[in-house]
């Protein structure tokens, strides 16, 4: 029962926090725009802050293992040729090979991770869930960067890439944390609790809050049966197979729900504005991030209670 308890309380806030956006958009508190405007300063500061701070804090000897970050980054890799193999024997339309293709592999755990391995795990958790979210991110964008120059001839230069990358504001935000805790630099504890805690503790709500808003249920429809097959990838399989082979490996504790994080969460939200960009078709993508946020509330719940109750976290 306490696993259970452990689990909704993880989970719950999150389906909650979107809830409240969708009520927000629909009552016209906030617009789709406003929405996307709140996003841009939560993803580019506060969670940049929120990823800093956690590496900052971290007892790099103690508190890290490397052997999970090697897992979240052989998982990518294995769903992304995976599914890069099996999605064009389905799907002909150039449009939606990579949409396809980067909906199955490319998970939320920026958003979702830190707040579910923190209610999981505690403090403990977050610099190693920091810490692959600096492998993560670039990869996700290296990997996307390839498919949809693959089947839409559009993308970026490699050394556009690396720069893009390098200017992402998880990974500078990560990087500069780092950076801080390896040469001991010294922050006052009124600027860490008073400013910096506080701060950072905005991005998980206020990021679930600005997903909701921007949620648009009427494009679902015409595009139901492919989200159907990406959501069954993202939200089924993946996590069947990423999960079983972590657990025979032994892994256990903060290193499984760190793994299991990205084996369960819904599709990164940043799908849709990189669909766009690089010629994709972005209907399809905006309903595979809506559906699978929503659906991923349930799943996501089940499989934690699963290995809870099974295994222990």
């Amino acid at each position: 029962m306490n696993i259970i308890i452990i689990s909704a309380k993880a989970i719950v806030p999150l389906l909650l926090f979107m809830l409240i956006g969708y009520f927000f958009k629909q009552k016209k508190y906030l617009s789709y725009e406003s929405a996307t405007e709140l996003n841009k300063i939560i993803f580019k500061f506060l969670f940049s802050l929120l990823c800093g701070q956690t590496i900052y804090k971290a007892n790099l000897r103690e508190d890290i293992e490397l052997a999970p970050i090697l897992m979240v980054v052989f998982s990518i890799l294995f769903v992304f040729f995976a599914s890069w193999i099996i999605v064009p024997r389905f799907v002909k339309d150039p449009k939606v090979i990579p949409v396809m293709i980067q909906g199955i592999y490319k998970s939320n755990y920026a958003i979702i991770g830190l707040s579910v391995i923190e209610c999981l795990c505690g403090d403990s958790g977050l610099g190693l869930a920091s810490l692959i979210i600096v492998v993560l991110v670039p990869l996700n964008n290296s990997l996307s960067a390839i498919i949809f120059e693959k089947y839409t001839g559009n993308s970026s230069s490699k050394l556009q890439i690396v720069f893009k990358v390098l200017k992402n504001p998880l990974v500078l935000g990560s990087l500069i944390g780092l950076f801080l805790n390896i040469i001991k630099f010294p922050i006052p504890d009124w600027i860490m609790n008073s400013f910096i805690l506080k701060l950072s503790a905005m991005a998980t709500p206020l990021g679930m809050i600005a997903l909701g808003a921007t949620f648009d249920f009427s494009i679902i429809k015409k595009n139901r049966t492919l989200i159907t097959w990406a959501l069954l990838g993202r939200l089924i399989i993946v996590p069947s197979i990423i999960i079983a082979l972590s657990v025979l490996l032994g892994f256990r504790g903060a290193g499984l729900v760190a793994i299991m994080v990205y084996a369960v969460a819904p599709n990164a939200a940043n799908s849709y504005s990189t669909a766009v960009v690089l010629g994709g078709d972005g209907d399809l993508a905006n309903g595979i991030v809506v559906l699978s946020s929503l659906i991923s509330m349930l799943t996501m719940f089940c499989w934690f209670c699963l290995i809870g109750l099974t295994l222990g976290f």
